[in-house]
């Protein structure tokens, strides 16, 4: 993949979860569509789901270094601190996941990140509930999570890059 392809896929991403963050109620197929050019670049919502797990999956990544270990009566509550948290972050990306949490497509990812949060709360790597204990703890942080339902709202104008980036596209 080339530095532009990259960049422009980035750009859409965050388009993307902009819209989902805007609207709680929208599809993973609407929100590519209110994307003018996206898709060229994602002709499959499938490859859009995975670049938004990466998304995820690098930020819960991060705030789980910040987070676990300071100062929480349990590494555990640490992990679903940081899952909550990046959960408020990127309401339009957790919402998405979660709608699509059982395809296929996803089911190597969200096992990975089973299995992250796991090891971040302190299960040994060798153990055979590694998988199904992260999955616990995922769910325990849903249940906790508060993303906030807004209603759908009027779609926000792409910014001068975007529309550059379009018509020289086009």
């Amino acid at each position: 993949m080339t530095w532009d392809a990259y960049h422009r896929r980035k750009t859409i991403v965050t388009d993307v979860l902009a819209i989902a963050d805007a609207d709680a109620r929208v599809t993973l197929d609407a929100a590519l569509d209110a994307v003018p050019g996206s898709r060229d670049v994602y002709p499959d919502d499938h490859l859009l789901l995975l670049d938004v797990q990466l998304r995820w999956a690098s930020a819960l990544s991060a705030r789980l270094d910040q987070l676990v270990g300071e100062g929480d009566d349990t590494p555990e509550i640490g992990v679903v601190n940081a899952w909550v948290d990046t959960a408020a972050v990127l309401p339009g990306a957790r919402r998405l996941l979660d709608r699509h949490r059982g395809t296929p497509v996803l089911a190597k990812a969200v096992a990975k990140e089973n299995t992250l949060l796991a090891r971040a709360a302190g299960v040994p790597a060798m153990s055979p509930s590694l998988g199904e204990r992260g999955r616990e703890i995922a769910d325990s942080a849903r249940v906790v999570a508060v993303l906030p339902e807004i209603a759908a709202t009027v779609e926000p104008s792409p910014s001068l890059l975007t529309r550059l980036r379009n018509a020289l596209a086009a």
